[in-house]
């Protein structure tokens, strides 16, 4: 089976870079994080869109590395305003079956409802009705 580096950096149009690094997750294998470096600033519109591009480019192709199959995989984006952690960022999970994203999706709902709860950190912001 063939090996995946530990980071592989991208470079943006722009000329700026993101990041692809395997994360070691017990409940979540095959794993990938796809970021947008906060030294950078916030990426442009442009920048978004093409990021997008590449995290399903790179999951299309370490999906058929690791599991032969171009499209065993999910990828995810949280605005802003519903991830845990500062920094712009796309999740990259190979698949493989529909019980593995049967799992995945119980996952994100317990780390969803801990942090709903106040039991799991959590900085994106508190928006009000005021508008």
């Amino acid at each position: 089976m063939p090996t995946t580096p530990k980071m592989k950096t991208l470079h943006l149009a722009s000329g700026r870079r993101c990041e692809l690094s395997a994360i070691r997750n017990e409940l979540i294998p095959n794993y990938y994080l796809l970021t947008f470096p906060k030294s950078q600033g916030q990426p442009s519109a442009e920048e978004v869109a093409e990021m997008l591009d590449f995290g399903i480019r790179q999951a299309q192709r370490l999906s058929q590395e690791l599991l032969n199959d171009t499209e065993a995989f999910t990828v995810l984006y949280s605005g802003y305003s519903a991830r845990r952690e500062k920094g712009w960022h796309v999740h990259v999970i190979l698949l493989g079956n529909r019980w593995r994203k049967a799992w995945l999706y119980a996952v994100l709902a317990g780390k969803n409802l801990l942090q709903a709860f106040g039991l799991r950190r959590d900085d994106a912001p508190r928006l009000t009705d005021d508008a």
